[in-house]
Order: C-alpha cells, then structure tokens, then sequence
C-alpha cells in the first residue's frame, strides 16, 4: 500500500488529506509531494502570558472560563512583557509565512517567559517546516504546562504521523477529539492512519465525521471514493468522485480513480473516457497510463495498451514491465 500524503490547508491546522493506492491491480494516484504555497495563511493560538497554565484553562481545554466571565488578569512583570512583545511578533511572521522567524520569536518569548501557547505554536511552525522530532517535544512541552489542550495534542499527532509513529499519532488524535470533536482535521487524520493500517471501515467512518463536520473539506470525497474503492463498493465510490469532480472538474487524480472504479465494474468505456482524461489534464500521469493500458486490454487493443504501458514504464511505472513482457511482443 502507498504511503499516503498529507496536502496544506489554509485553516485551524491546515492540513488535507490526498489517499491513494493500488487497489485490485488498477494503480491510483501516487501523489505528489506539495511545498508550502508563499500566500498560506495559518491561524496560530495567541495567548496573553499571565501565567503558565492556570486551573481554568486546564479544565477548560479552549480558554474560557469555568462560568463565562472574564477573568481578572493581573498586571504583566517586565519578563512577561518582553515575552509578549516577541510572541505577537512570532504571531505575525507565522501568519505571513515566515515559519523560520516565527520560530526565532516563538523561541525568545520562551526564554522570557515559559507559556503553554507560545510552546503550542512554535511546536506548530516546526510542524510546518518539517521538523516533526522538535514538535514533538514543544508539544510534550506544551501539554505538560496544560494537560487538556487539544491543539498540542492535535498538533502533536499530526507530527506523529509524519514520522510513520501511527500508534502514538492516533493515540494523540483521540485525545484531541475527546476535548473537542468539532475538529475535522482530527477525524481526517485518524481517517489517515486507519488507511494506512488497512482499517478501511474505520477510515470511512471518520471521513463520514469530516463530512459531518465540514462538507467542504477539500478532497475529503475523493478520499471516501478511495476508501470505498477498498471495500469494494465501487458504485459509492464513483458516487464520492463524481462530487469531487463536481467542485473540482480539473482533479486528475479523481478522473484516474474513478476511471479505475468504472473499470472493475467493466464499465471500459467509461473507464477509457475517464483515464483519457485525466492524461489530458496531466499528460506524465504514469498511473492513469498504466490503467489505461488495461482498459485497452480488456477491450482487445493490445497495440494500444502496450504502448500506454511502455509510456508507463519510461515514466517510472518499474510494474509495466512485467505487463510489456507477458501481453506485448
């Protein structure tokens, strides 16, 4: 099973699900590795810094108050000034992008003045620019000053999971959805890791949650057509990509993925029309080439479908060699 990718979203933790692999012997998408766009905007956790993790808070994972009120905050000491000053700036730099200054401020506040936030954010932005170890401990950190904090736990389990830990990303991600279940991005990532251990009726339960929760969560549809894929309910399947093609015509891989639905339910024309497409809209697709060399097949081109499979090949397909040496002359 491929590893499965995790695309940047632009809210709360932004993070998007891209799930695909081989199913049945019809190849899906291999996505590609994303980078961060330069106009990404995050939404950090700003804090004042009055204390380092008070009762309330600990008991009121989002900050509020145990009867709604404000609470009377005492007059900030000149170390709890100064490490404002660089939090706020930290906060401004993460939300225009500049990760790497974040994290330069995020670290000054710290040396000022310990906060469960400011370790929360920074542990963040080391998220952002991959370097998941030293999110881990900010996060460690964070959640030793707060213990009910569901965005270190959160934080903490995305990280996880980038490291291939899915027991303790997982076991991270229903911590965090045990203090707050309005959290799509939680659900689609525990939704991730049940893909990765095979547990596709629970991956389709928690896509179900995201939808719930956000039915515009992008490309959670072509992700539940995937898991569908799986458990071999290929007309739900194609039902979830004809939604995803519906908010997004030019999504190549849903083209490829229900193309290879269509495909198992001998639907080859349609099939063919739908990896035709996908080619046309991304021409060094070597998945969609190799699917459609089968389709060929299957319909009794051969010359067709072995050229797509040598196309397949030159494109890194290493598994269209085997197809080329049994079926092509």
């Amino acid at each position: 099973m491929q590893k499965i990718t995790i695309m940047n979203k632009t809210i709360f933790i932004f993070f998007c699900l891209m799930v695909f692999g081989l199913t049945t012997g019809i190849m899906a998408q291999d996505q590609k590795k994303t980078t961060q766009p330069a106009s990404q905007k995050i939404q950090l956790f700003p804090d004042t810094l009055h204390n380092k993790g008070s009762k309330s808070i600990q008991q009121h994972p989002a900050g509020t108050p145990a009867h709604g009120d404000k609470p009377a905050q005492k007059e900030l000491t000149p170390q709890q000034k100064e490490a404002q000053v660089s939090l706020n700036e930290g906060l401004t730099k993460a939300k225009n992008g500049d990760y790497e200054g974040a994290i330069t401020d995020f670290t000054k506040s710290l040396k000022s003045f310990e906060n469960a936030m400011t370790y929360m954010n920074r542990g963040y932005c080391y998220m952002l620019t991959a370097k998941y170890s030293k999110a881990i401990v900010d996060e460690n950190k964070s959640i030793e000053l707060v213990p009910a904090n569901p965005k270190a736990f959160y934080i903490r389990g995305a990280s996880k999971y980038y490291i291939n830990d899915l027991d303790g990303a997982i076991k991270d991600l229903f911590a965090s959805i045990s203090y707050d279940r309005k959290n799509p991005f939680a659900f689609n990532y525990i939704a991730a890791v049940k893909m990765m251990k095979q547990d596709y009726k629970g991956a389709l339960d928690n896509y179900d949650n995201v939808i719930k929760l956000d039915s515009a969560f992008e490309d959670v549809f072509t992700n539940r057509g995937m898991v569908h894929h799986y458990l071999q309910d290929y007309n739900g399947a194609i039902i979830d990509y004809n939604i995803a093609l519906k908010r997004d015509p030019v999504n190549s891989s849903a083209f490829n993925n229900r193309g290879a639905a269509k495909m198992m339910l001998k639907d080859y024309e349609g099939a063919l029309q739908d990896f035709n497409k996908a080619i046309e809209l991304r021409p060094k697709y070597a998945d969609a080439f190799t699917n459609r060399g089968r389709v060929k097949q299957f319909i009794g081109d051969m010359e067709g479908a072995c050229k797509d499979w040598n196309t397949a090949f030159d494109l890194g397909i290493t598994e269209a060699k085997d197809l080329i040496i049994k079926n092509c002359k």
